[in-house]
């Protein structure tokens, strides 16, 4: 069964700045992880659930905050805020973003980083028991690379129901403490640093 938690605020005050540091530049060593990350998902048959997710920060929450993803229709957008987790019941978000932490590559615990509301899930399912052998070959890949404070993971959904030829692309703003992402066609993606990795490079077609 999955050991599973939400973030604290000191899950995100040791990560690195996206907006002040180079985190978001990939090493040599990164990419030879994403290269073995990516080929496990296709071995797994499981890189259309999961993603590899860049572990960064904009801004820390505060004492009892977490990171919720709302989905808004039209004009298709989301937006990304630190909200009171007691304003939730406790089945009332489910885990969008995780980080394996543990000291021990035997000992998988999951920390929720960000999380969403069963409505902005689409027709993907949260994580759960099932997704345990994937996961724990996740972690052991990452502890193998000494990345488990690098990347953690994504689950990939699409409630917005975006074609291929559409991306969101994120902006902050650290005021409001809220990151906004609108649509756009892949062509026009802006030259930025990654914050989603999907490690599907060698997928079938």
């Amino acid at each position: 069964m999955l050991s599973f938690r939400d973030h604290r605020v000191e899950d995100y005050t040791e990560l690195a700045d996206m907006d002040g540091t180079d985190v978001g530049v990939l090493t040599g060593d990164d990419r030879d992880c994403l290269s073995d990350l990516g080929a496990y998902l296709v071995a797994a048959d499981a890189w259309q659930r999961f993603g590899v997710w860049l572990l960064h920060k904009h801004f820390d929450p505060e004492p009892g905050e977490v990171f919720v993803e709302r989905v808004i229709d039209w004009p298709p957008q989301t937006h990304t805020i630190p909200i009171e987790r007691n304003a939730f019941s406790p089945a009332g978000l489910r885990a969008t973003a995780v980080r394996f932490k543990s000291e021990e590559a035997c000992e998988m615990s999951l920390v929720g980083m960000e999380f969403a509301g069963p409505a902005d899930f689409g027709d993907t399912a949260p994580i759960n028991d099932s997704d345990e052998e994937v996961l724990a070959g996740l972690a052991q890949r990452l502890h193998a690379h000494g990345k488990v404070d690098r990347f953690g993971v994504r689950l990939i959904r699409n409630p917005l129901g975006l074609s291929e030829t559409k991306v969101l692309s994120e902006t902050c703003d650290p005021w409001r403490r809220a990151l906004h992402c609108d649509v756009i066609d892949r062509a026009q993606t802006p030259d930025q640093r990654p914050r989603n990795i999907l490690a599907m490079e060698t997928h079938p077609d």
